[in-house]
């Protein structure tokens, strides 16, 4: 997948918690780093992230970060740990990037399949 296909992925597991969608824009940086700026009502909130690396990486980076710019954006952190009020954390497990609960719980779900596992109650 493209970057902007993983970035997609995120989008709609953050969507799932929130009407907000923010602007998404690519700008190439030095070193084969690409910007990924998130827009809204004339903020913006922008990473750099290396598309050449893995793309279990790439979206354990993404999903680390898009939150993030959430938070500074929209002033909430998703997606949340069903059950909780915690938001959930970005991590690679063999080779497949997930979210994770922070606290150490049992759930996990693949990152771009938060809505499929919050509505079907299942977790990796």
């Amino acid at each position: 997948m493209g970057l902007r296909e993983l970035v997609a992925l995120i989008l709609a597991d953050l969507s799932a918690g929130t009407s907000e969608v923010p602007t998404v824009s690519y700008l190439p940086l030095d070193e084969g780093q690409v910007e990924v700026l998130l827009q809204d009502d004339g903020m913006g909130v922008g990473f750099g992230v290396d598309p050449a690396r893995s793309e279990a990486d790439v979206l354990c980076a993404l999903a680390d970060r898009i939150p993030d710019a959430y938070v500074e954006l929209y002033a909430v952190g998703l997606p949340i740990v069903p059950g909780t009020r915690r938001p959930a954390r970005a991590d690679v497990v063999n080779g497949i990037a997930v979210w994770t609960d922070p606290a150490g719980g049992p759930w996990s779900c693949p990152v771009g399949r938060y809505g499929d596992a919050v509505r079907s109650g299942r977790h990796a």
